[in-house]
């Protein structure tokens, strides 16, 4: 028992050490020409291949990176993910956590132990903003240790001051090799993985993966027996009219951000709520909105976090007249489904992207939130 306590204060000690002075490590772009991912939609804990080419014998680093929003509960944030991947070799994980006041992470098992980084408690934001970064293997008074295998990693903390949500940009990096012919290639199980958009990079080359719960359900093409016996056709009740963009046909790529844009109703609606459409498995959904035209801001309404009927935002009932341009300004959380369209027309009028800014950074101006506005 000596022994294995020994090793683990080592381990302790030497991660530390690691955490302290990652951010000194720059990870340089490799020569790479050629990057692709197998499949490009991935059911969670299959494997996704990935390959491509660079110089012959030439090291690369490959990452993927996300961004996840988390409900906010008793003023805290936490997020764990369960039996994550590890490979062999030399790699880097990072977690920058936004609208917090502090962060820890905990990983286990590690010699049969639990370590909770940073040891001395969690660590304190700037600005509603901390990072913790950590690279393996770890060299420590000659020993050389690393973590391979499944691992189970738990992020949390206290939130800043009134904040709604807190967001996770997290960060894996594993170094490969390419061959004499300059091929490399990565196979990475994502199992515990969470579901969402992934950015993998290698070089200046970035494609997306979208890791979902299931595969689509394929629509049935039989078409049903006649009756034999038509029934009477009831008169059908009459519509309540909302403005709704629908599901998209392929709603990746997706991210959360903040959508800026334009509606404009082909008919005069009254509403009180608005929906979003969800990425298949994820909890995709509008935090924050708001509605107005040149005179005046008609609504501003928040989500109340993961609790009830958080799919929709409710808000006191508006009209929108038909013929007239409104402006909107929708904040996202997790994974909503996107129309790639500068503008769509859709049930209830045209709806217009002008700018996205999207949680990593990027922007884009064809990428239309799926939304429904209804009463």
């Amino acid at each position: 028992m000596k022994k294995k306590n020994g090793i683990f204060t080592i381990f302790a000690l030497a991660l530390m050490f690691t955490f302290a002075f990652f951010i000194t490590i720059t990870i340089t772009g490799a020569d790479v020409t050629e990057l692709n991912v197998n499949p490009e939609v991935v059911v969670q804990g299959e494997t996704l291949s990935i390959y491509g080419k660079a110089s012959p014998n030439e090291e690369i680093w490959i990452s993927s990176s996300s961004v996840i929003s988390l409900p906010v509960s008793d003023a805290k944030y936490s997020r764990e993910f369960n039996g994550i991947y590890f490979p062999a070799g030399e790699k880097a994980f990072s977690v920058t956590a936004e609208n917090i006041k502090n962060i820890r992470i905990v990983l286990s098992p590690v010699f049969r132990q639990t370590i909770k980084y940073p040891l001395e408690g969690p660590k304190k934001a700037t600005n509603g903003t901390a990072t913790i970064s950590i690279s393996f293997p770890i060299t420590w008074e000659n020993i050389i240790i690393n973590i391979n295998d499944r691992k189970n990693v738990k992020i949390y903390g206290d939130v800043a001051e009134d904040a709604n949500f807190v967001t996770l940009n997290v960060n894996m990096s594993i170094k490969v090799t390419a061959d004499s012919n300059g091929d490399f290639s990565l196979n990475i199980t994502t199992e515990g993985v969470p579901t969402g958009e992934f950015f993998i990079t290698a070089g200046e080359i970035e494609k997306t993966v979208s890791i979902v719960l299931t595969e689509p359900t394929p629509t049935p093409t039989t078409p049903p027996s006649p009756s034999p016996t038509p029934s009477p056709t009831p008169t059908p009740p009459i519509p309540t009219p909302v403005f709704d963009t629908g599901s998209p046909e392929n709603p990746y790529p997706s991210i959360c951000g903040t959508h800026h844009g334009t509606i404009k109703p082909n008919q005069t609606i009254t509403v009180s709520k608005l929906y979003t459409y969800p990425c298949p498995g994820t909890g995709g959904h509008t935090e924050r909105v708001k509605i107005w035209n040149d005179t005046r801001v008609i609504v501003e309404a928040n989500c109340t976090g993961y609790r009830g009927d958080w799919h929709n935002i409710t808000f006191d009932e508006i009209t929108l007249d038909a013929g007239e341009t409104y402006n909107y300004t929708i904040h996202t959380g997790s994974y909503p489904q996107i129309i790639h369209e500068r503008t769509a027309n859709v049930t209830g009028g045209t709806i217009t992207c002008t700018q996205f800014e999207a949680a990593n950074g990027k922007v884009y101006y064809d990428w239309i939130p799926a939304i429904k506005i209804l009463y």
